[in-house]
């Protein structure tokens, strides 16, 4: 019987505002003011006008989306079965489930990245409720950060019930 843990992310309020104000501005672009100048042009021109115009917008409000969707609605999915765990992402565009096998896993790891080093430095990663901490996925020598930017308790937990059910 798999379990399932659903993860929500933690919403940031400003980047949800300003992206959906945003994509607000872009669809009026896109629908109204676009659409008023292309009419101008003739029955073939008109065509390749808007499209023309309209590619830039709709690429940015691809990507404003895809921001704004995870942002605010976006959930980590582990279904934790015997043999293997599968990651979905939820309301996350252009994301497929991940699927790792228990016998390809060297071992599960809790990390802290409230300091983070990198080649050329430093960076700090500052968080009130202390979500800073990753469940981390070994394999052949690689980490594959399987859950980010949780509090310890929470990572605790999911690698507890991950235990649970491998070991």
């Amino acid at each position: 019987m798999p379990i399932t843990i659903k993860i929500k992310n933690k919403t940031n309020w400003v980047v949800t505002i300003i992206l959906g104000l945003g994509l607000l501005l872009l669809t009026f672009i896109i629908l109204i003011i676009i659409s008023l100048t292309s009419l101008q042009e003739q029955s073939f021109f008109f065509i390749l006008y808007y499209i023309s115009f309209t590619a830039p917008f709709a690429a940015f409000f691809i990507l404003f989306l895809y921001i704004w969707l995870w942002n605010t609605f976006g959930k980590t999915i582990l279904i934790i079965e015997p043999e293997q765990i599968t990651v979905r992402y939820k309301n996350k565009l252009f994301a497929s489930p991940k699927i790792y096998v228990k016998k390809e896993i060297d071992q599960i790891q809790i990390k802290d990245f409230q300091i983070k080093k990198y080649k050329f430095g430093v960076r700090y990663h500052f968080s009130l409720s202390g979500s800073t901490y990753s469940v981390v996925f070994i394999q052949n020598r690689n980490e594959i950060r399987v859950i980010d930017w949780i509090t310890n308790t929470k990572a605790y937990e999911i690698t507890d019930e991950i235990k649970k059910m491998w070991y």
